[in-house]
């Protein structure tokens, strides 16, 4: 019983090693895809453009279509479709862009005219020697340069940043082409390089399950955003809102980020609803009716369609969302979900990272009854 109290020191000491070596890696990974964003950021995209599309190509190609022209047939599908949705939201945008400064010269006085309301509330509660005369510092508006002029450094940064963009756009082009036409090769070679026939068989399964799930996946979760873009739209035409086709094209977009992307257009939602319309009540209704079909969508209609199995714990998608917009910005928060998918698909098919596949389930008692 004396050895005891020897060794219980040591392995502590062991599992504290394992778990700084796990921290240090994780930190490592993290630090790695950020400063090599500009690097890796065009290639995972293309990947999953690539994964996404993939069907489509294997659709033509079984309709004696060569590879070649049915990659570039499904690629230059999908530019016209991106360009041709930008072409229709250029001037709305534009035009909300331009009208920044009104939004908030309308938002600051709304809020002046709610404060003046709540202060005369207030001042007939008081006694006639608790008031105080109004000065000139109250009646200034702060508020409405300040967003005006933060505008236009944004306006230099954009113009800046368009030749990065541009180049950047250009790489994922060329290299999801080159994906769609050499990917299978490329897969097959991996498999060769196989040591033994359990390996390749794993490798190949693992593509399969992948690209299947991946691409029913994007395919339910692309439909659900478009009808509820489509329902978005036809309620904010239905109550008033101008340019109800741009508001309900980023409801679509954004909501390929669960709640953060909601969050969002609930916001611009709000700041649109005031400048619309001057009652209060009517401004709230702007965001209200959306909020009403985003938890239709997200809490009934997504997990009928796409059931337990893709069923993920909020709070950690949240994180995770964060985490990748924090690596790769805009573009990261979008990705990060197919990314999250993708590493559960893996772990559930293959029984790898077992505690994984339970932090991200959002029912415990699943795993309980197992």
């Amino acid at each position: 019983m004396e050895p005891l109290p020897a060794r219980q020191p040591v392995r502590v000491r062991r599992l504290n090693t394992e778990l700084a070596l796990k921290i240090l890696t994780l930190l490592a990974v993290l630090y790695t895809f950020y400063f090599a964003r500009s690097l890796l950021l065009p290639i995972i995209l293309a990947a999953l453009i690539a994964l996404f599309t993939s069907p489509a190509v294997r659709f033509l190609v079984g309709l004696k279509c060569p590879k070649p022209l049915a990659s570039l047939v499904v690629l230059t599908m999908l530019i016209i479709g991106i360009g041709y949705a930008v072409s229709l939201l250029y001037n709305p945008a534009a035009t909300w862009l331009e009208r920044l400064p009104l939004l908030s010269n309308k938002l600051a006085l709304q809020v002046d005219g709610m404060a003046e309301s709540l202060e005369s509330l207030k001042s007939s509660m008081l006694p006639d020697s608790a008031k105080a005369p109004a000065t000139a510092e109250d009646e200034e508006h702060p508020l409405e340069s300040a967003i005006g002029t933060s505008f236009l450094p944004l306006l230099s940064m954009l113009a800046q940043t368009t030749a990065i963009v541009l180049v950047q756009l250009a790489t994922v082009v060329i290299l999801t082409y080159l994906f769609l036409l050499f990917g299978g090769t490329l897969l097959r070679n991996i498999v060769r390089a196989a040591s033994t026939l359990h390996e390749k068989k794993n490798l190949v399964k693992m593509y399969q399950t992948i690209e299947h799930d991946i691409s029913r996946y994007v395919l339910v979760i692309t439909a659900i955003n478009t009808l509820l873009g489509v329902a978005t739209f036809l309620v904010l035409s239905m109550i008033g809102v101008a340019d109800p086709l741009l508001w309900g094209v980023l409801a679509t977009i954004l909501n390929f980020a669960p709640y953060l992307g909601p969050f969002v257009l609930t916001l611009l939602l709000t700041a649109v609803g005031f400048v619309e319309f001057q009652s209060p009540g009517q401004a709230l209704l702007v965001p209200a009716v959306f909020l009403v079909l985003n938890v239709i969508e997200s809490q009934l209609v997504t997990p009928m369609a796409l059931g337990k199995r893709f069923n993920m714990n909020p709070l950690l998608v949240v994180i995770w969302m964060f985490i990748w917009g924090w690596i790769w910005g805009a573009v990261g928060v979008l990705i990060a979900i197919p990314l999250l998918v993708c590493l559960k698909i893996i772990a559930s098919h293959f029984e790898i990272l077992s505690y994984w596949i339970i932090l991200l389930s959002a029912d415990s008692e699943t795993h309980h009854s197992k």
